[in-house]
């Protein structure tokens, strides 16, 4: 089956670049497979994976030009299984925000 190439931009703290080294593109792919498997939304405030028994921490949002971004941090082994999707965020931030007199 042929593959297309999708405008994906990616950033990893220089803790993942050290912990991955030559192999952070497959971080980033794994990352993207969790983010299609979740099958809910493509805008993950945090999920994380295991990588090289290391636990990555990952957030996607969309750009204005419409690129994926695609961030990588050092994970908690605390917050393994918890998915944050961008809607449930925006959602808490505003009843947050409701709570204490702000809009």
């Amino acid at each position: 089956m042929p593959r297309a190439f999708f405008p994906i931009i990616y950033s990893a703290s220089p803790a993942v670049v050290q912990k991955a080294g030559p192999e952070l593109h497959r971080a980033v792919l794994l990352a993207l497979r969790a983010i299609l498997r979740h099958g809910r939304s493509i805008e993950v405030a945090h999920q994380q994976i295991r990588f090289q028994g290391v636990n990555l921490a990952f957030c996607s949002r969309i750009s204005a030009q419409g690129d994926l971004i695609v961030e990588l941090d050092v994970g908690d082994e605390r917050l393994s299984g918890r998915i944050i999707l961008e809607d449930e965020l925006r959602l808490a931030e505003r009843r947050g925000r409701t709570i204490s007199g702000h809009r």
